[in-house]
């Protein structure tokens, strides 16, 4: 159970803004999964990792820590980045990736991710803005010069907890296809676009694609 925080003033406040963007400033989150504490040499350090409070019974080992407890003090930087020739190598001291697939998964952990992969790829050659509901899977064919973009939209009624081995959850069964909207931002020049469902409304305006979907899986064909 460590814990993540952006500070507001710091040395590489540029760096705090852009990897914790979506996150609040000055305000520790929880990463569940393994950590460890580095001193940065060459690297750039980015954000603050802090300990887990520990009780007595605890630090004499008479009581577990499966349970997080609250943030305790820094113990090293949240992310190292160095430049290596062209490139940037951006590293973790915590796991938002475990956190993420954890019990104790919270927003800020998955926001945490897909900071550090639009901070490494800024203009991607493919952007997809949709609800976090929705995931998108994107497929190329350079031979037909042909995109396809998958969108599957989860919305179900709200769930519930087991009376044992909580905190798992019991995913309900999503009981009506969900309308949402998406857009589609692409760096190449757009010939022709399409949709497999009849239902759905398509709007380009150059290089970007509106989307509005009601169902529960879509694919948006995009020629180039």
């Amino acid at each position: 159970d460590n814990w993540v925080r952006f500070p507001l003033s710091s040395q590489n406040s540029i760096l705090n803004r852009q990897l914790g963007r979506g996150i609040r400033t000055d305000w520790p989150f929880l990463v569940k999964g393994p950590a460890a504490a580095f001193e940065p040499k060459s690297a750039k350090s980015v954000g603050e990792l802090l300990q887990p409070f520990r009780t007595t019974r605890q630090r004499e080992g008479r009581e577990g820590t499966d349970w997080p407890m609250s943030a305790d003090s820094p113990v090293g930087p949240a992310v190292l980045l160095n430049n290596i020739g062209k490139g940037k190598v951006l590293a973790f001291t915590c796991s938002p990736d475990y956190a993420t697939s954890s019990d104790h998964h919270i927003v800020e952990a998955r926001r945490l991710l897909a900071n550090a992969v639009r901070f490494l790829n800024p203009n991607p050659r493919v952007r997809i803005t949709a609800p976090a509901t929705v995931q998108a899977i994107v497929t190329d064919e350079p031979s037909e010069r042909t995109l396809r973009i998958h969108l599957l939209g989860y919305n179900s009624p709200p769930q519930t907890t087991p009376a044992k081995n909580r905190p798992y959850i019991l995913p309900g069964l999503i009981e009506d296809a969900p309308m949402y909207r998406a857009t589609v931002d692409t760096l190449l020049s757009i010939k022709q676009v399409a949709a497999l469902n009849e239902s759905t409304k398509l709007q380009q305006n150059d290089r970007c694609v509106e989307v509005i979907v009601n169902d529960i899986h879509e694919v948006v064909i995009i020629r180039y």
